[in-house]
């Protein structure tokens, strides 16, 4: 990780990174693991603290593990207030888990791209997902562990691995050299340029799998040469509540100005996707053809991000063999999950699919036969985005 951020370049060695030039920054590294990638929480708040209080303005977290803890969240906090930067490893499951350090609001969550820019089918998805980066193949240094040339593994050597620990340390490298530029800036400051600049994909806007996008530090560098470092800053909210883009103004400039120039991104409205014009709806029709053991399927949909809420639709009592059920619902903009259970657990059950009533188009569908998990997103009537239960692409657009 350390050598994505700082490896020399232009030395005819290795690989190159994203500071170049030892010149312009310092490593300071804090051991929180051992060797062998074990350790506790408590074993990595104490090499972060050791980080801040030897001067480090970026802390770059290639790890993850455990759950939410009071304690970690609160020194976080208090850290990121202190005026560092944390950016960690959104996690590698491919679920939509929280993952944490990465997960805590003060603390930027990485995930990852492969060189199409397209979203690494192990990278987390959630809403405290910020921003994305490169962690698909990413050739960097390894740490030496014996003599030079004694042949021992990772003996100063270099190789290709993937994952959001790959991911994570391009965003802090670009962190440091925007921060190095600007260095009247604060963390907060840094933040919001690295988002508010970074390159969308997917859905428009912020979104659950690449944040609010993929990183970048040219648009980063634009963003503070023109805002400068006064504007002001979000306070610690993590994912797609951390910035959002000021409404574009419907008050033409005047004849005598050039119009004003809006940021690159399109305007962001938190969580995932534009709310829908009030009154409207997108119509979808779930269609369940049965074959056998009709009665004990039944499916529901829910908010994505409030899966312990109530349904907003459901269906069930399927009691005729050979049959076919139709229910249609109207969704707003959003992101939703769509689950149906057959606890008969045999094959050959039936069949299952989610459409568009206005076009007939077909998001979803698969085999009665077992639990399945859809997660599925709105736009517009035209666009949706869905992933299947392990989180990988399926269908974008139309």
């Amino acid at each position: 990780c350390a050598g994505t951020i700082g490896a020399i370049g232009k030395n005819g060695k290795g690989v190159t990174s994203v500071n170049p030039d030892p010149s312009k920054f310092s490593f300071f590294i804090g051991k929180g693991l051992t060797n062998s990638g074990s350790g506790s929480s408590s074993g990595v708040l104490e090499a972060v603290e050791t980080c801040k209080e030897n001067g480090a303005n970026i802390i770059s977290m290639s790890l993850g593990g455990g759950g939410f803890s009071t304690v970690a969240n609160s020194t976080y906090a208090a850290i990121y207030d202190a005026g560092v930067l944390i950016v960690a490893a959104a996690g590698n499951a491919g679920t939509s888990a929280y993952s944490y350090p990465a997960s805590y609001s003060s603390i930027m969550s990485v995930a990852a791209v492969d060189s199409n820019e397209n979203r690494a089918s192990f990278s987390q998805y959630n809403d405290q997902v910020e921003i994305a980066a490169p962690g698909v193949g990413v050739k960097s240094t390894l740490p030496g562990q014996g003599l030079p040339g004694d042949g021992s593994p990772r003996d100063g050597s270099y190789d290709s691995w993937s994952g959001t620990s790959m991911a994570c340390p391009h965003v802090a490298g670009v962190a440091a050299l925007v921060w190095s530029h600007f260095p009247n800036c604060s963390n907060k400051h840094i933040r919001q340029a690295l988002i508010a600049s970074a390159r969308d994909k997917g859905a428009a806007g912020c979104d659950i799998l690449f944040g609010h996008g993929i990183v970048s530090a040219q648009g980063a560098y634009d963003y503070l040469k023109e805002k400068g470092c006064n504007f002001e800053v979000v306070e610690a909210q993590g994912g797609c509540d951390q910035f959002h883009d000021p409404p574009p103004s419907t008050t033409p400039p005047p004849i005598t100005q050039p119009p004003i120039t809006q940021p690159s991104k399109a305007p962001v409205i938190a969580p995932v996707v534009p709310p829908s014009p009030p009154g409207s709806c997108i119509g979808i029709s779930v269609d369940i053809a049965t074959v056998s053991h009709s009665s004990e399927i039944s499916w529901s949909i829910k908010h994505f991000l409030n899966p312990l809420g109530d349904a907003i639709a459901s269906g069930a009592g399927f009691t005729q063999h050979d049959a076919s059920y139709n229910q249609n619902e109207c969704l707003e903009a959003g992101v939703y999950t769509f689950s149906i259970s057959d606890d008969s657990g045999s094959t050959g059950t039936g069949t299952y699919k989610l459409s568009l009533v206005n076009g007939g188009k077909v998001f979803i569908e698969g085999q009665l036969g077992n639990d399945k998990e859809h997660v599925f997103g709105f736009v517009s009537q035209d666009t949706v985005h869905v992933t299947d239960s392990c989180g990988n692409s399926v269908l974008s657009g139309f």
